[in-house]
């Protein structure tokens, strides 16, 4: 059995473009750059670039951009949820468990994968969004500046391995499709816990998909050992998501329930 080539890690970034027979390779330091250079830049955007603009847009423009991209994403999120169901359907991996994990991803497949990484970085301007609207980057917390700081980073070394691949597309891309219909048309109040909790669901269940991967695919069963740091970064930034993630439905859904109870049992009284 052949041994793999790898998407990415940092000593060389390998891609195969479906279709179009060409190849991108990358060594240092343009695979730092890519990789934890996209996590400054990020940063650089949002705390220069974007602010700069709120003064210079109008209302309009804001609003229905904000309409535009969520609904665009919404759509996006759509199809590369749909896509990766409807392979797992036609090729029975829905039904078995290990071609899941192990089998590579076909070539059109991968083509939808590395747009649904590269769509990390087109999330980016839902902090856009937020600070046009007047938000601070204090308002806007952590967990969410964090998250899209870190996610493309996170995709891209996902890539590495087919059942979390393709386990992101579906789960990452249906969470999204209910997050960005929400943003763009507004879903009922009593689904918005239900998508908080359905996050965190989907991040455990990738992370275990990601663990399992090197015990239970022989292709793969060096990757951890050949590659330790790359794999271990998912369980450094998962975690966290997770954790704060948990912190924001219990404020937002628990304990800001039980105050306003009892707020009303005091008015009453």
């Amino acid at each position: 059995m052949s041994s793999p080539s790898y998407l990415f890690v940092f000593e060389h970034f390998h891609m195969e473009i479906p279709y179009i027979n060409h190849t991108i390779d990358l060594f240092p330091p343009w695979t730092y750059a890519m990789s934890l250079g996209t996590c400054l830049l990020y940063l650089f955007l949002v705390t220069t670039i974007f602010p700069l603009l709120t003064t210079k847009l109008s209302p309009n423009f804001k609003h229905s951009f904000a309409k535009i991209h969520h609904g665009l994403l919404f759509l996006y999120s759509l199809f590369s949820c749909v896509a990766a169901l409807y392979h797992l359907i036609i090729t029975g991996e829905i039904a078995n468990w290990s071609a899941l994990i192990c089998n590579p991803l076909p070539p059109w497949l991968r083509a939808i994968s590395i747009t649904f990484t590269v769509s990390k970085i087109w999330e980016w301007l839902d902090t856009a969004i937020l600070i046009w609207k007047g938000h601070s980057l204090k308002k806007i917390g952590f967990l969410h500046t964090y998250h899209h700081a870190t996610t493309f980073l996170l995709m891209i070394i996902v890539m590495n391995l087919p059942g979390p691949e393709k386990g992101g597309m579906l789960l990452n891309g249906f969470v999204h499709v209910l997050m960005y219909y929400h943003f763009a048309f507004r879903l009922p109040k009593f689904l918005r816990p239900i998508i908080t909790a359905l996050q965190i669901v989907q991040l455990i269940t990738l992370t275990y998909m990601w663990h399992i991967v090197p015990d239970l695919c022989p292709r793969y069963e060096n990757f951890s050992r050949e590659h330790l740091i790359i794999f271990l970064i998912p369980y450094a930034l998962v975690p966290v998501y997770c954790l704060f993630f948990l912190k924001f439905f219990i404020e937002q859904y628990l304990f800001s329930s039980s105050e306003k109870v009892t707020s009303s049992s005091r008015k009453k009284q």
